[in-house]
């Protein structure tokens, strides 16, 4: 017997393959157990690093290295003091992301939610606290309302246990357990006989023998799968790449060039040789690395203004490349909690039924709700109940019976509506319309109880034992167990209630009765009966049960999030596909879609599949673009729906059901998980829903998306997300009920748990793109143009224009000076009103090299005329000539990069202020006797005449270019 059989085997015949017993294992096996097994923990799961290993990871960039490689090179030409600048840069770029990312580590700590560290053992001596690290496979462990599940467990014993999973499976609603063994291929959220290690005990006390601890449970296999998920590279980290490359091969060109130019022109061999190697420190961007983390820092901050923790910088770029959207459903989409939305029938009727139906109090939301709502109107609880029948899944209703104030006897009646209705005196037109009622319902994604009541004749017979007969009620299992005092012969309580005919819908879910073990507060202490006497002999359920007067029916939903339809719309808006995977049945599912605007329904909007590698959007209505492979996209739904028809893999027709110009809706997705790339390809459509998915499918579906070129996203907030989470491109947890696994694996952590922070961030994170590629762009340009200005000084057999003084005055507002001005920039209003990026092309691509060329070019204009028709005359005037038509220049020229050049100064005032700063500079060390400590002569008014035409002539040239490119919406 395997560990994955074990809820299809008696409870009897588990424990003996475990080697164990109803009261558990003797001390000295224990001991054996957890030297063999280990301790009972889910393993090191992308824990956050410490301060050393992070920091020892920061240095691993590709351009740090480079820089690295710069500062070796300097030291040994002796020149100690750059060597000495270069490698401060490079620690100062290393501690700062570090300490960014570590800071991210600490805060998602304090968002933590423990879990309880102790279980209940039942051993041959009593019941004992134990440590959960402790437990091993064959304990026995008593459970009750408020527990967390301490490992994977095989119910031997319930009564009215109920077990909230939706950190596993994506049900919101929580599941009955119960003693019974249930079908061999039963999927996961259907397994009522067992627990799993995680899941928190909402309802009732059983006990269970642990079958798998550690690694080997389902939240360790979580965690397993989540640890060898390779994080893939972001487009920043491919980004930085290829620069590295780009910028080496144009600092070793600079290096040899310069040198090689100037002793052909005659100039001394030494002093070009040094000229060679301060073209290389000056060619090679050591300032990029801190242009880019203070960009990711600065983004960073505004996304955790509005509720999204970065827990690596990365993700802040990464989630602006985003093309698609993988989320969950449950508490991602919804708030994760069940809220009475519509009684269908006589309201006071079916109010005064459900009050007599549930003990007093109400344990559960959905009761809860009910007697609130009862309140309200004024009806009050019958008081104790005489007896009554516990929740069982196989019957999916339970049943009370209250004295009235005649004397009389009123039984009442809650669970799943086929259940009670089959129970009930109906006409049949009366029966037709109400099971129209149910169905309505459900495919409206609504949980259905139905109610009814009828009146009793007879006397009490057989007085039951302390407490709520209900709850003693003996249902059959494997041992007899003594629970809170009473004997309870291993009652088998939990179960799944059906509606509209669907096996796997929990209906009548939070219906059944429940007593704390240990203690008796939540008891009717009515020393009741336990069976009726009805007509002179003993009533049997079944007789009890039957002949009902049908009341009516409750209607409850797990509400959408506030704005999750406009945030969604947003995304499409921006090219940015949504795909629902959940663990939840797939009517609810599909009706959460349809209620969040996702066209998973024949009719719906035309959304075409999604695109290949090398496109640039997912097509919305109307737009003919064509794939990679050539055709329109109008041509794929057709396809898609011949594939979907044909049958993905083994399981043909049951995969997918929906029409040509919609999401497709899943129905099984446990079955895509063997299935290959070109089999899921029809399923990768903007609104498609896939239901009672498993983490594995997910995890399946964001590999099929990556290898077609996509960048994704995915959100959740359960356990079961954690491995999607963490091969997505950019993983999104809830903070605040998210699971620890979850926020382990994410990149971003909304601390709000609100869906629509994902579309600020994405706007933040596009806006830190295009930020990064204008400054890049413009870093790279006056670097370029730095190196045709000395190469062609050099080639004209004049002195370099700038000393090595000079270019540390240039740089320090051509690079950090530049970096804060864009850094500041405000997101485009057009960045949510068209796609991302593709991931594939490069970063060099036609925009930036347009864009850095254009730099260049422009700012050699603004320079070298100046500085040529000054040089023979007088130096050190041509060089004072050259340092006011580059900083001025650069400054201007920058300007026609920005997303909007007429925006107002108070909007980014870091822009303006960095140009007036950069042009009054220019002005002190050219116009006045302050220059003569740069070594610069004070310019004429005709010089000052000469560089202001050069200046406007390049500034109008960039703008014209500009405009003519459209270079601002390109980059």
């Amino acid at each position: 017997m395997t560990a994955h059989t074990y809820f299809d085997e008696p409870a009897d015949a588990v424990l003996h393959a475990l080697g164990g017993t109803a009261t558990g294992l003797p001390a000295a096996e224990r001991a054996a157990r957890r030297a063999r097994y280990g301790p009972n923990r889910p393993g090191p799961v992308r824990r956050p690093k410490r301060w050393l290993p992070e920091l020892a990871e920061a240095f691993t960039e590709p351009l740090q290295l480079l820089l690295i490689a710069v500062a070796v090179l300097s030291a040994v030409f002796g020149e100690l003091s750059d060597a000495v600048a270069i490698a401060a840069v490079i620690a100062v770029v290393a501690v700062l992301e570090t300490s960014t990312e570590m800071r991210a580590a600490r805060s998602i700590e304090a968002l933590r939610a423990m879990t309880a560290p102790t279980a209940r053992l039942v051993t041959p001596g009593g019941v004992r606290e134990v440590p959960a690290a402790d437990l091993v496979p064959g304990d026995v462990v008593a459970v009750e309302a408020g527990d967390v599940v301490p490992a994977d467990a095989r119910v031997i014993a319930a009564r009215g246990l109920r077990v909230d999973e939706s950190t596993l499976t994506g049900e919101a609603a929580a599941v009955g357990k119960s003693a019974v063994a249930v079908p061999a291929g039963t999927p996961l959220a259907a397994r009522s006989s067992m627990l799993h290690a995680g899941t928190a005990v909402v309802a009732g006390d059983g006990r269970a023998v642990l079958t798998a601890t550690g690694t080997h449970s389902e939240l360790g296999r979580l965690g397993r799968l989540v640890a060898e998920t390779r994080e893939p590279p972001t487009p920043l980290q491919r980004t930085l790449t290829q620069l590295a490359k780009a910028v080496l091969v144009i600092a070793i060109a600079a290096s040899v060039a310069v040198p090689l130019v100037g002793v052909l022109a005659g100039q001394p061999v030494r002093d070009m040789l040094l000229s060679g190697l301060t073209i290389a420190f000056a060619t090679v961007p050591e300032e990029l690395p801190i242009l880019v983390v203070v960009l990711l820092a600065v983004g960073g901050r505004r996304l955790a203004r509005r509720g999204a923790l970065l827990r690596r910088l990365r993700a802040g770029e990464t989630i602006g490349a985003v093309d698609v959207i993988v989320t969950d459903k449950t508490g991602t989409l919804t708030e994760n909690r069940l809220e009475l939305t519509e009684l269908v029938g006589d309201r006071r009727a079916i109010l005064t039924t459900a009050v007599a139906a549930y003990p007093p109090g109400g344990r559960e939301p959905m009761e809860q709700q009910l007697l609130a709502a009862a309140a309200a109107e004024g009806i009050a609880e019958p008081g104790p109940a005489l007896t009554g029948h516990p929740f069982d899944p196989q019957r999916k209703l339970l049943s009370r019976v209250h004295r009235t104030a005649g004397d009389g006897l009123r039984l009442a009646v809650a669970g799943a509506p086929e259940a009670v209705l089959e129970r009930c005196v109906l006409a049949p037109a009366a029966r037709a319309r109400i099971e129209a009622e149910v169905a309505d319902r459900a495919r409206r994604g609504l949980r259905v109880i139905a109610f009814a009541e009828r009146s009793l004749t007879g006397t009490p017979t057989a007085p039951a034992e302390d407490g709520d007969p209900a709850d003693h009620e003996p249902t059959g299992g494997p041992v007899d167990l003594d629970l809170a005092g009473g004997s309870a012969d291993g009652a088998s309580t939990g179960g799944r209630g059906l509606t509209g005919g669907s096996a796997d819908r929990d209906l009548a879910g939070d219906t059944g009765e429940r007593e704390v073990v240990g203690g008796s507060a939540d008891r009717d202490a009515t020393g009741g009966v336990g069976d009726l006497d009805l007509a002179g002999g003993v009533g049997e359920r079944d007789e009890v049960e039957a002949g009902l007067r049908f009341t009516g029916l409750a209607c409850f939903t797990d509400p959408l999030r506030p704005d999750v339809a406009a945030a969604v719309a947003t995304l499409q808006g921006a090219g940015v596909a949504t795909i629902v995977v959940t663990g939840d049945h797939p009517e609810t599912a599909a009706a959460v879609a349809a209620a969040a605007g996702l066209p998973t329904a024949a009719g719906a909007a035309p959304v075409a599949t999604l695109h290949g590698p090398g496109t640039t959007t997912i097509a919305r209505p109307g737009d003919t673009r064509e794939t990679a492979a050539g055709r329109p996209d109008a041509d794929r739904p057709a396809a898609a729906d011949r594939l979907a028809n044909a049958g993905l893999s083994a399981a043909a027709g049951r995969l997918a059901t929906a029409g040509p110009s919609a999401g497709r809706l899943v129905a099984r997705g446990d079955l895509l998980t063997d299935a290959s790339d070109e089999e899921l390809a029809p399923l990768l459509v903007h609104g498609t829903v896939v239901a009672r998915a498993t983490p594995a499918a997910k995890h399946r579906l964001v590999q099929a998306l990556q290898a077609r070129g996509h960048t994704v996203a995915v959100t959740g907030d359960g356990a079961n997300d954690a491995p999607a989470l963490a091969a997505a491109d950019v993983g999104i947890a809830m903070g605040r009920r998210g699971a620890d696994l979850a926020r382990a694996a994410a990149d971003i952590v909304l601390t709000d748990d609100a869906y629509p922070t994902v579309v600020a961030a994405v706007a933040t994170g596009r806006n830190i793109g295009a930020q990064l590629r204008r400054a890049v762009a413009f870093y790279l340009g006056a670097k370029v143009a730095l190196v045709i200005v000395l190469l062609t000084a050099l080639a004209a057999g004049l002195p370099v224009p700038f000393a090595p003084v000079h270019i540390v005055l240039l740089e320090i507002f051509m690079d950090l000076g530049a970096s804060v001005a864009f850094v500041a920039e405000p997101t485009a209003p057009h960045a949510m009103h068209r796609p991302p990026r593709p991931s594939g092309p490069r970063f060099l691509d036609r925009a930036a090299v347009t864009a850095i060329a254009t730099v260049a070019v422009t700012l050699t204009l603004a320079v070298l005329p100046g500085y040529l028709l000054l040089a023979h005359d007088n130096p050190p005037t041509a060089r004072a000539a050259a340092v006011l038509g580059w900083l001025a220049g650069h400054a201007l020229i920058a300007w026609t990069l920005r997303t909007r050049p007429g925006l107002a100064w108070r909007t980014n005032a870091a822009f303006p202020a960095w140009a007036a700063a950069a042009t009054a500079v220019a002005l002190l060390a050219t116009l006045t006797p302050a220059g003569r400590l740069l070594h610069l002569d004070p310019l004429t008014a005709r010089d000052t005449a000469i560089v202001t035409l050069t200046v406007a002539a390049a500034v109008i040239l960039s703008l014209a270019t500009a405009r003519a490119t459209h270079l601002r919406d390109r980059l």
